[in-house]
């Protein structure tokens, strides 16, 4: 029986793609793309200072680099006993929802930070884009390219749907009752769909990873036993590998600029004279493209490999923000906005598949989870930077401009990483 022609692994893989998904949706959703949108009615509720709500994404990247390594490291694996993946969604579900609805009725800023950094983060980081990415490396092996995209596309499609849903709550129910819905939005609603979805392997219905039948499924194992596929190593030997080092700090640098370009594009938009929802459906489309672009560029890594697609959307960011500054056209800015969600979405799945490439299946969850502790130092530094250099200068055209140097030191960082080549090069290392 070839690969995938089981009709309920088709089925049963569907609805656990669906739900990680939604779970990278709803995490990333109803935190990092909606800094912007909660902002100035944060600022006004608090008498503080964009400045110092700048720190809320840092301590959101903090969080997840504490917790992503010891998630990754808990979850069940082939060969050994873990967490469940569902029960760890289920359980950053009510937590994100739970903080959310606190930060809603906080009267203080010091009430509404211990809810976000205690709740709301570590919420979104259990129930978020790592734990899908688990899902997939679970189910899929020979098309985990294409799964990993369209599970990383749940991020940016909550990136499209989140912050106008927010802005017209904002404006129908002010923004206390706007974030107590989002909450009672996870809980009520998300929570459920995520339980009834998600199943950890394809072996809990019978079924193994592709749909293979046994044979398929031994023939495999042993094609990559032959191809020197990496085996499972423990914490100290991934920290020993300096490759961990290099992509986390290729990525940290790179992520680094897109999280304050993701941040700040809303007051960005408000600064040359757009409204608040004006902004936010450029958020909106933004996020739309990048999932879009995600498929699209995960598409031509397959052919092309990860290292020379990256390049590319490295240097068409940085050509991109570059001109983006210099405009004031409500219209060009929003084109050009868009433009770069379309390809800053991709270094998401395309780091999920250079992780499979050089630390292999039985090392991705720990590997990434190390990965996005790595990246922490750069991703603390950037956001606060930018909010502070704001509030020196009051133009976010400069605190855009404040990412390009970052692309750029990413692109360089990225020259030294290799690719394990197997069976003659990257691109055949890449059902690994």
């Amino acid at each position: 029986m070839p690969p995938e022609a089981d009709p309920r692994f088709r089925s049963a893989s569907r609805r656990t793609l669906t739900g990680g998904f939604l779970g990278s949706l709803f995490s990333v959703g109803m935190t990092i793309y909606l800094f912007g949108v909660f902002q100035d009615a944060l600022v006004e509720a608090f008498s503080t200072s964009v400045a110092t709500l700048s720190f809320a994404p840092a301590v959101f990247t903090a969080v997840s680099g504490l917790l992503s390594p010891l998630v990754g490291r808990s979850l069940a694996r082939e060969g050994r006993t873990g967490r469940s993946i569902r029960s760890v969604m289920a359980t950053g579900t009510v937590a994100l929802g739970t903080g959310l609805l606190l930060v809603s009725q906080a009267t203080t800023l010091m009430w509404a930070g211990l809810a976000f950094g205690f709740l709301v983060a570590p919420g979104a980081i259990l129930m978020g884009p790592l734990l899908g990415q688990a899902l997939v490396t679970n189910w899929f092996d020979r098309k985990r390219g294409q799964a990993l995209g369209i599970v990383s596309a749940g991020t940016t499609v909550g990136g499209m749907l989140m912050p106008p849903l927010a802005a017209a709550l904002i404006g129908f129910l002010e923004w206390r009752n706007a974030m107590a819905s989002l909450g009672l939005l996870a809980i009520v609603l998300v929570l459920p769909t995520l339980l009834a979805l998600v199943r950890d392997r394809p072996e809990e219905l019978d079924l193994r990873p592709d749909g293979a039948d046994a044979e398929t499924a031994s023939a495999s194992a042993a094609e990559d036993r032959l191809n020197g596929a990496p085996e499972a190593v423990d914490t100290r030997a991934l920290l020993a590998n300096p490759s961990l080092w290099l992509v986390g700090i290729t990525f940290g640098l790179i992520f680094s600029a897109g999280l304050v370009s993701t941040v700040f594009m809303i007051p960005y938009a408000s600064e040359i004279g757009l409204p608040l929802l004006g902004g936010s459906m450029i958020a909106g489309g933004r996020a739309g493209f990048a999932a879009t672009g995600k498929i699209v560029f995960g598409g031509l890594s397959d052919r092309l490999g990860v290292k020379r697609v990256l390049y590319g959307v490295v240097v068409t960011e940085i050509v991109l923000t570059a001109v983006l500054i210099q405009v004031e056209n409500a219209v060009a800015f929003s084109l050009l906005a868009i433009a770069i969600g379309f390809v800053g979405g991709a270094p998401l799945p395309l780091k999920a598949a250079m992780a499979g490439q050089i630390f292999g299946r039985a090392n991705f969850a720990p590997a990434m989870g190390l990965l996005a502790t790595v990246a922490v130092p750069f991703q603390l530094f950037m956001v606060p930077a930018a909010g502070a250099l704001y509030q020196s200068v009051e133009s976010y055209a400069a605190v855009f401009a404040l990412t390009l140097p970052c692309f750029a030191l990413g692109a360089l960082m990225l020259f030294f990483v290799r690719i394990p080549e197997v069976n003659g090069g990257e691109g055949a290392s890449r059902k690994a």
